[in-house]
């Protein structure tokens, strides 16, 4: 009888094991430096609001935070890297919006939204779409008879077909009714702005914060509202079209993470999304905070999944 029960407590004891270890580890939790994978190469926008975030998550959670570039493939490799990694909450992911909500329309990934954890977004900037300073048009109505009018020598640069800028500059060309068969494609802002600068280029989308860093001038904002950086830009919505597309960055983890583990990260962000430090760094980029938690991030990553679906498709003709 003795034996049978000391039998049935091991078994439960043996149950019990693991929810036991994993509380405390939650408890416990950040017991050692953390690793944030972002998939792009350092100096891009995507890495700079990383470090800026982990500079102020690293304060919060007693434990360094610290920012690994993982890079190539469009991005591929570092998304692979962050989905192997062991789910315990030592090793996250801060990525721009392609890897989650564009790419996997493009072709077959080993990855998807529901692979990871999302954490939560940490900020939502609108893309301009720009063009050179001493450009003769100075609104997309100039720019559009000017390129009717000529249209092999109209060149638009992208940072790569599947780029966000890529996708924003046939959206508005479709909703603008301009032709745009000269695609120029570059590793990112900084060739696609010496393009222009040399002339080689037209035309370009971007964010405020790379703006300010060239010779550029925006025409249109494609949001439904004004940004302070440049107020006097006029919004697509004002101008009679419904193009919104934005590029926003998110933490995420691998699929597995303990809940407590989210919640204490997600409060974490919350926080240094929240703080002036964080604010005012962003804000000499041309940026500003936009958190959303967990539950929001991933509804907001699904809608924006589904429009540029909708948006591909309707370029590829289908």
């Amino acid at each position: 009888m003795i034996r049978k029960l000391l039998a049935g407590l091991a078994i439960a004891a043996a149950t019990l094991t693991p929810d036991l270890t994993q509380n405390a580890h939650a408890a416990d939790y950040p017991e050692r430096p953390i690793t944030v994978i972002v998939p792009f190469g350092a100096g891009g926008e995507a890495d700079i609001i990383g470090r800026l975030l982990a500079t102020e998550m690293s304060k919060l959670l007693g434990q360094n935070v610290a920012v690994q570039n993982i890079v190539g493939a469009s991005g591929l490799n570092g998304m692979n890297a962050v989905a192997t990694a062991k789910p315990d909450g030592y090793t996250l992911g801060f990525c721009p919006s392609a890897p989650l909500a564009i790419h996997p329309h493009m072709r077959k990934l080993p990855y998807s939204i529901d692979t990871f954890t999302i954490i939560g977004r940490a900020v939502n900037a609108p893309y301009y779409i720009v063009t050179p300073k001493n450009a003769p048009w100075n609104t997309t109505a100039e720019l559009g008879k000017a390129v009717k009018e000529a249209p092999s020598k109209f060149f638009w640069a992208s940072a790569g077909a599947g780029s966000v800028p890529f996708l924003a500059e046939l959206a508005f060309f479709k909703q603008y009714g301009m032709p745009s068969q000269n695609h120029v494609p570059f590793n990112g802002d900084a060739d696609a702005f010496q393009a222009l600068a040399g002339n080689r280029a037209q035309l370009y989308a971007t964010t405020a914060g790379t703006i300010k860093n060239f010779e550029v001038k925006p025409l249109v904002l494609l949001s439904n509202e004004r940004d302070k950086a440049f107020p006097d830009c006029p919004t697509a919505k004002e101008e009679g079209k419904d193009l919104v597309i934005s590029q926003w960055t998110c933490l995420f983890a691998p699929k597995g993470i303990p809940a407590d583990v989210v919640s204490k990260l997600s409060a974490a962000m919350k926080q240094a999304c929240e703080s002036p430090e964080f604010a005012d760094a962003l804000d000499k980029l041309g940026l500003a905070p936009g958190y959303l938690n967990t539950a929001d991030t991933l509804a907001f990553i699904q809608k924006e999944s589904d429009r540029n679906k909708a948006l591909l498709m309707s370029l590829a003709g289908k």
